[in-house]
């Protein structure tokens, strides 16, 4: 197509600078491959700079929660660790995803308050990653080691160390997006030694998965790490639906111990599965509710053979760091992705007439409603690439203290959207009688339902620690991203739509000041916003058609998010526990309204509205005692539209009140197993959310219920083997994974129990 020659040159050009920089890292590499590291690291000695840091890699003991606070960040462009951060940061350590047993980034994290699911991750939605992180849209806002994750998908979490969330506006790090926070997942990498892991896990709705890792250390300064999965699984009490997923990962690490280090990672994830869209929603009174809160089997749905989500993403990432002189470190990143998506599915529409509504509540078998002309489908064909170049100077101007970082941050995206067309497909299913086969149905991707879409930032950013004292430190941020993207293709039609195109420039700022009247306890109060222009998301949007790309010269002005938080981090019992409390205001203007495909609506008085979110949150996490762990935060939030003639004042959608998520373990071997025996832990917890207003809906007229869930678990480890069970949902409540708007809501597991068996070399 006459887009596609258009498309290529710039894509030639990045492709140039993505080699130059993998180059540029390679030769420092080469440079001093043969570099002792015999003198003591700088960073380590200006304590007035840098405070100590806590490495968790694969390395370390894994048998014990760690105080967060401590745990380093491996984003160049932040400060070392959660402590120094004045921002709220959630962190889902290795210790919490072996002890709960999770494998998607989704259930890591319910362990996180303040995040909700418009549809679901990969699974329950039209097009993915519809995360609200307070309250605020964060679609797209997925990053691996501080780079974009390109593509959507349901992301399984074999290969990742750590699950960060940090949440308010971050645009002075990561650029365009980020309004209410960003996810960040911490890949497992090559390290020093040698290990083997392989664990074996069996248990409810047919879950069966295997997954290795493996840590070959070549020499002192090079390793190899090799990750693999295998899993397949339905979903506890929901009919027809099923997750097959199988990954590999590869970690080379060079120069382990020299002052050059360097990671060259790929990684590959396959997906086979058939997506729940749950069930409809009825109008009850004035509001709507799952249907399945009045009577309908938690069990129904309405996926049909011919419904699929598989995918494939393959991702090359390379990772440089030079400590060239005492006061000056470089680094350079570099991420390549390529990915695919064959995705089709049906979709519940509600249950609004009066006819339906009596119907069912009456004991009837009414018609099932479609939204979305039954379902959608499409198949997306992309690519994804970004570099990130950077300098970090420290150095003294006289009694003050300075920590330097700049650089720059290039990244763009291009993919082609075909717009299925279904045959002999018939609606016919009723509400309490659904039909899974659906003989004959198939579709075509037809050239005249193709469209084309791209976006490309440039962002260069500066930021400053600069310590006035031992008690009082100022950071100071900001970065300036030159956005564009592109639309061309065709709409519904044979007529092509001319290439379209919009700019953004806009300055992301972000400032603060920190004071630590203790060295394990510190105040602080940062004011930061960012920007989200229209293109940000290209592969999670449905059609590319009506969505939010340049497209009928739809000039949206950039959605604006700015935070206000004051807050406390404090450490205890020698920092192996760790305490912190924020309140927080993030204001979010021009924000968008999505219809139910997720699609950007266009219509005056849906979008350009306001959000505001204030609120709450105090986190504990680490150790009480040698043996007692614990891993818990709460947040209250109040989320309100604002600056909205039609629905000024109304509660936020996606917003729940009160969250809290608990976990803790203890290790009762000097109690209950004679010296030698080995280790035996019990660990409980509950996660709970209080009802909120569904994700979509500004007019306040569609209700999803609380949501709890209690775990435990119970593991013995000896020597190199170790053997866990783990119950989840034990009281079997209804819980509902996700929502959108007055359309559905898709049922959460029921209670479910996985065994796991485990060794280690």
């Amino acid at each position: 197509m006459e887009q596609s020659g258009r498309a290529s040159s710039p894509a030639r050009r990045f492709g140039m600078a993505i080699m130059l920089g993998v180059t540029a890292g390679v030769g420092l590499i080469e440079g001093e491959a043969d570099a002792q590291d015999n003198k003591t690291d700088p960073e380590a000695t200006d304590s007035a700079i840098k405070l100590p840091a806590v490495r968790v890699r694969g390395e370390d003991t894994p048998h014990d929660i760690p105080n967060t606070n401590e745990m380093t960040l491996d984003i160049g462009r932040m400060p070392t660790s959660v402590r120094e951060t004045p921002q709220v940061i959630n962190v889902v350590p290795q210790e919490i995803i072996k002890e709960q047993r999770l494998y998607t980034l989704d259930q890591a994290l319910a362990n996180v308050p303040g995040i909700t699911l418009s549809t679901g991750e990969g699974r329950g939605g039209l097009n993915g990653d519809q995360f609200r992180i307070r309250g605020q849209q964060a679609r797209g806002d997925v990053y691996t080691d501080g780079l974009k994750d390109f593509g959507t998908y349901t992301r399984d979490i074999f290969d990742i160390e750590n699950v960060e969330v940090i949440k308010g506006p971050a645009g002075e790090y990561f650029g365009a997006a980020n309004l209410g926070g960003l996810i960040n997942e911490s890949l497992k990498k090559a390290h020093a030694g040698t290990s083997y892991n392989y664990d074996q896990a069996f248990g409810s709705a047919g879950l069966y998965r295997g997954q290795a890792d493996v840590n070959y250390g070549i020499n002192d300064n090079v390793a190899l790490r090799i990750n693999g999965m295998y899993n397949q699984s339905g979903v506890q009490d929901r009919d027809y639906v099923y997750s097959n997923r199988y990954g590999a990962a590869v970690d080379l690490g060079v120069g382990l111990k020299s002052k050059t280090t360097w990671h060259l990672n790929w990684r590959w994830l396959h997906t086979d599965s058939i997506p729940d869209y749950g069930v409809p929603m009825i109008l009850k009174g004035n509001v709507y509710r799952p249907i399945t809160s009045e009577g309908l089997n938690r069990d129904t749905t309405y996926a049909r053979s011919a419904d699929r989500d598989n995918s494939d993403i393959h991702s090359l990432t390379s990772s440089v760091k030079s400590e060239i002189a005492s006061w000056f470190t470089f680094s350079n990143n570099t991420r390549l992705t390529k990915y695919e998506r064959n995705y089709a599915s049906t979709t519940p529409g509600a249950c609004s007439t009066t006819a339906c509504v009596s119907q069912f509540l009456g004991g009837g078998n009414p018609a099932l409603t479609y939204g979305a002309g039954g379902g959608a489908a499409y198949l997306s064909k992309g690519w994804g690439a970004e570099n990130v170049m950077m300098g970090n100077a420290r150095f003294n101007t006289g009694f003050v203290k300075h920590d330097l970082k700049f650089g720059v941050d290039v990244n763009y995206q291009d993919e082609n959207r075909y717009v299925g067309t279904w045959y002999n497909r018939t609606n016919t299913q009723t509400i309490r009688n659904s039909s899974h086969t659906s003989n004959g149905a198939y579709i075509t991707f037809p050239r005249s339902q193709m469209a084309n879409s791209d976006e490309r930032d440039v962002g260069l950013f500066i930021s400053d620690h600069i310590q006035l004292t031992k008690q009082l430190a100022l950071f100071g941020s900001v970065r300036w991203d030159a956005f564009q993207s592109t639309f061309a293709g065709y709409q519904l039609s044979t007529t092509p739509v001319s290439r379209q195109k919009q700019n953004a420039d806009r300055w992301s700022p972000s400032g603060s000041i920190v004071y630590s009247p203790l060295d394990a306890s510190s105040f602080y109060f940062t004011f930061s916003r960012s920007y989200k222009p229209i293109g940000t998301d290209v592969s999670s949007q449905v059609t590319i058609l009506a969505s939010d790309t340049a497209q009928n010269n739809a000039n949206f002005k950039p959605q604006r998010s700015d935070l206000f938080e004051f807050g406390n981090k404090t450490d205890f019992f020698n920092k192996r526990l760790g305490m912190g409390i924020a309140f927080f205001q993030i204001s979010q203007n021009n924000s968008y309204y999505y219809d139910e495909n997720g699609d950007v609506v266009t219509g005056f008085s849906d979008s350009g509205v306001g959000l505001r979110t204030r609120g709450v949150e105090l986190s504990l996490t680490g150790k009480i005692t040698k043996n007692w762990d614990i891993y818990g935060s709460y947040s209250y939030m109040d989320g309100r539209i604002t600056h909205s003639a039609a629905y000024d004042g109304n509660q936020a959608p996606g917003v729940s009140h009160n969250n809290f998520s608990l976990w803790s373990s203890y290790n009762v071997s000097d109690h209950l197993l004679n010296p030698g025996w080995g280790v035996l832990k019990v660990a409980g917890g509950a996660q709970y959310a209080s009802g909120y207003w569904a994700n979509g809906d500004f007019s306040n007229s569609a209700r999803i219920p609380y949501q709890f869930s209690l775990n435990g678990m119970l593991s013995w480890e000896m020597k190199h083997y170790r053997v866990s069970f783990n119950a989840n949902n034990i009281t079997d409540h209804l819980n509902y994974a996700s929502s959108f708007s007055t359309s559905r809501a898709v049922p959460g597991p029921g209670r479910s129990f996985i065994g796991n068996i485990g060794l280690t070399f």
